[in-house]
């Protein structure tokens, strides 16, 4: 899955706008993503303002289809509500995973950048650094981390 955005909420919106247009359903799937990410009403004005400037610019990424902004909360709600150190391991793993194929600079940002609104930059940068000593690859991807896996290179 491709990144539709620099972010976990700024994705969502790509996906909610895939056919130009956003519902009253979509609107609330969106607000229990800000509350799962523990986002900020200002934090998500601006998140939105920026989409929106891009949207009349006719350059900000749609989804494909209706059913992938649900699918996309799910994930991120499932990833946030599992126990702490399942996230943590799976944000190291995925740390190591990328410094194993090879870390750019640019893939590291992103991947900050997106991790921040889920909480795992720690975890992240512990598993890049081998902070506490190399971590197993991660051997599958689950979807709320699939957009950062891609933009790391590591999803074929």
């Amino acid at each position: 899955m491709q990144a539709l955005g620099s972010t976990p909420f700024e994705h969502a919106l790509a996906l909610a706008w895939f056919d130009d247009r956003m519902t009253t359903t979509e609107f609330r799937q969106l607000d229990a993503l800000q509350t799962s990410l523990n986002l900020s009403d200002s934090e998500r004005a601006s998140i939105e303002a920026d989409y929106e400037k891009r949207l009349a610019e006719g350059t900000a990424p749609r989804g494909n289809d209706a059913n992938s902004l649900a699918q996309w909360i799910d994930a991120v709600r499932a990833l946030s509500n599992v126990h702490e150190d399942v996230s943590s391991v799976l944000a190291r793993r995925l740390g190591g995973t990328a410094l194993r194929t090879g870390l750019t600079r640019d893939g590291w940002k992103a991947a900050n950048d997106w991790l921040e609104q889920l909480g795992l930059t720690q975890p992240f940068a512990e598993g890049c650094w081998l902070v506490g000593g190399p971590v197993p690859a991660l051997s599958a991807v689950p979807l709320a981390l699939a957009p950062v896996a891609d933009s790391l290179g590591l999803l074929g």
